[in-house]
């Protein structure tokens, strides 16, 4: 009899090519599968939530693995992270049902992405910004972002084409931080480079080279030719994986 795992995993997507182990380069379902096989001496791939892209981080991403021996979570977990690069820590470890899996179980997630609009790009901010120089009209960017709020056909906003377009966003939340703005996206589900083509769009929008009328545009005619820029990925952070209404 198996027994089931879930673990929340923080990393810097930095140096990875994304979650799904690639013949590309290092990925992080490939670090994850190997420090388990050190730890446990059982070959098992790790599932994830959501496949994140090449250069995206993750402040809490949700993984489920299986095992042929019993082991105290917590002492797999602080096993595990021995083994695992600087850049990747699982941050939970708790046994769940067999049933458990933590794509098709999850009612939500959330993206979080930060600009940095500082004149120049301070060096601890460079791996982990967009860094935009250049003026953004915050009250123009909330407004377009309202208008994208419910479900709809997404396919404006991704380069590959989807067999479920639809996907509903619950909220696009704009905050100031320090030299920065951070926008949170939350939605049930979402497509290849969504969240960052949604990002790449409003910034557009809020610097004044599209208008939020195209908003409605894009969500009643489908055209990734018509919406901004996808934004580069290292300012986006899958900041959680929702389970339960919150």
């Amino acid at each position: 009899m198996k027994n089931h795992f879930h673990a929340i995993v923080a990393y810097d997507g930095t140096h990875y090519f994304g979650w799904q182990t690639t013949k590309s380069g290092p990925s992080i379902q490939e670090a994850l599968t190997h420090a388990i096989h050190v730890v446990t001496q059982e070959k098992v791939i790790p599932e994830a939530a959501s496949r994140t892209d090449r250069g995206v981080h993750a402040e809490s991403q949700s993984i489920a693995f299986a095992l042929q021996k019993e082991w105290d979570p917590h002492r797999l977990k602080k096993a595990i992270n021995t083994y695992l690069p600087p850049d990747i820590r699982a941050k939970q470890l708790q046994t769940v049902s067999k049933d458990f899996h933590p794509t098709t179980d999850a009612i939500a997630k959330e993206y979080h992405y930060r600009l940095s609009l500082s004149p120049f790009q301070l060096p601890f901010d460079r791996r982990y910004a967009w860094h935009f120089p250049h003026f953004l009209d915050r009250e123009t960017i909330v407004k377009a972002a309202s208008l994208l709020i419910g479900s709809y056909d997404f396919s404006s906003f991704t380069t590959r084409a989807d067999k479920r377009p639809i996907c509903t966003l619950f909220a696009i939340e704009l905050t100031n931080l320090d030299r920065k703005i951070q926008i949170a996206l939350k939605g049930d589900r979402f497509l290849y480079k969504m969240a960052r083509t949604i990002i790449g769009t409003l910034v557009y929008i809020g610097a004044g080279k599209l208008s939020a009328d195209i908003i409605p545009e894009l969500l009643a005619c489908p055209d990734r030719r018509n919406a901004g820029m996808t934004a580069p990925a290292h300012g986006l952070f899958l900041h959680r994986v929702i389970y339960s209404p919150s």
